[in-house]
């Protein structure tokens, strides 16, 4: 049973947990707030709900329902995750200076599926909104295109039209599996994020794991042919932490942890569209954290929520995402990218093969397994390239060296921004800062070839 449930719960990794397109929205255009917490409203969409609870332009929301907001993004997700018909406090400071009164406005959550959340005639006036006032200019995205997972045709996705985007499906065993999206902006400067196709599932030490010789941070077997990693449990908030601390530095330099902060609703809301028989318990946070890249300051931000077993025997990732972007695009970044979560669609047969998948045995299943094992090394080329891709602006001034695998023998050519290269049993290749393993997946180190 818990090497069934680990197959399982791994299943529903990052995307499965994405698959309603409505989610809730109250019609309105916002700013980060300069100098200070909170978000300005831009543009309020007439008739919105928001337009109807008397939000106007100008106010500034610097909490939503007792939760301190810290930016337009942190306010456009606190929406984004409740449900319409729930009722969203905001506080709200309306007026300048001295004279601004601190109010309170209830407003009740729409639907995204009934409406646009703002009408294409405010659209473009919410973009200026959003507009930086120097560096590159916000992003625009007037179109998507779909995009399906080109190896299993499991899911399709609405991505950004003219952006470099990759998607596919991970598969580790008959039942574990990770989705991923990938898509960078054509100015590369805006890099959105849902997934990791090198995430297995975990396992906390105990004395048992310890006397086999399995120290934290070690695979082993996890039944059905999955990986299993050997890790103490971490929260939503912590794992987003460690993986952009991990993930991120390798794709933007210099970066620095700002702050992390619980997310409850992210939560609830994997739990809800994802849920499980097994006695769990599961948790939301995020990340921030902020970087250079081309020169510009940029703030990228981490969501994730994790599920473990109440008596703490396994947990895996149920959802991941986020964003690297200019500090002042931030805003329109995390509106893309909301768009595209919200936006995924499971293909019926694909679903109903993976539960015959599921009945099957273990042996037969893994066996047919090792094709799709095998095609999937050229989609982890293709999501290398996308990071580096976004890495190579940085890299005019610094180079490149070659780098071997020596357990493969496979020869890379990479940026020397970040000198440390990790590579996992995927293909799957990171940059480190410094000469420490991504601590979210089993990577070795790949040698700097002289």
């Amino acid at each position: 049973m818990k090497k069934f449930f680990l197959a399982i719960l791994t299943a529903g990794s990052v995307l499965l947990a994405q698959q309603s397109g409505t989610h809730g929205f109250i019609g309105v255009g916002m700013a980060d707030r300069a100098n200070s917490g909170g978000a300005v409203v831009g543009q309020v969409q007439p008739g919105g709900p928001a337009d109807k609870a008397g939000l106007q332009a100008g106010d500034v929301v610097v909490s939503v329902n007792g939760n301190p907001v810290r930016g337009a993004a942190a306010m456009s997700a606190s929406i984004i995750a409740m449900m319409p018909g729930q009722t969203a406090r905001l506080s709200i400071l309306r007026g300048s200076g001295a004279l601004a009164q601190r109010r309170e406005i209830s407003v009740v959550i729409g639907s995204s599926g009934g409406a646009p959340a703002v009408a294409p005639a405010a659209a473009a006036q919410v973009a200026r909104t959003l507009a930086p006032s120097g560096g590159s200019p916000a992003i625009s995205v007037s179109n998507y295109t779909r995009l399906t997972d080109p190896l299993e045709q499991a899911f399709t996705v609405d991505v950004p039209s003219g952006w470099q985007s990759e998607a596919g499906m991970a598969r580790w065993s008959a039942l574990q599996i990770d989705p991923y999206v990938r898509s960078l902006s054509p100015d590369k400067m805006t890099y959105l994020i849902i997934g990791d196709p090198s995430l297995p599932s975990y396992a906390p030490p105990t004395d048992v794991t310890t006397k086999l010789g399995f120290r934290e941070g070690s695979l082993h077997d996890a039944g059905l042919g999955g990986r299993s990693m050997i890790l103490r449990y971490l929260a939503g908030a912590e794992f987003a932490r460690v993986y952009g601390q991990s993930a991120l530095a390798g794709l933007c330099p210099g970066l620095k942890f700002v702050s992390m902060g619980e997310r409850p609703e992210l939560a609830s809301k994997a739990d809800k569209q994802w849920p499980t028989v097994i006695p769990s318990r599961s948790t939301g946070g995020e990340a921030v954290f902020t970087c250079t890249h081309n020169k510009q300051e940029m703030e990228a931000h981490v969501e994730a929520a994790t599920r473990t077993t109440r008596d703490n025997v396994i947990w895996a990732v149920i959802l991941l995402q986020g964003y690297i972007a200019p500090k002042s695009g931030t805003a329109a970044a995390q509106t893309v990218l909301t768009h595209m979560t919200g936006n995924v669609t499971w293909s019926q047969a694909w679903m109903q093969k993976q539960n015959n998948l599921s009945q099957q045995a273990a042996a037969s299943i893994n066996q047919r397994m090792q094709e799709f094992f095998r095609q999937e090394q050229t989609f982890m080329q293709k999501l290398n390239s996308v990071d580096q891709n976004f890495e190579s602006m940085d890299e005019i001034v610094s180079g490149f060296s070659s780098y071997k695998d020596s357990r493969t023998g496979n020869t890379y050519s990479l940026g020397n921004t970040n000198p440390y290269k990790w590579v996992d049993d995927a293909g799957r290749v990171v940059s480190t800062p410094n000469n420490i393993a991504p601590a979210w997946g089993a990577y070795r180190p790949l040698q700097h070839v002289q």
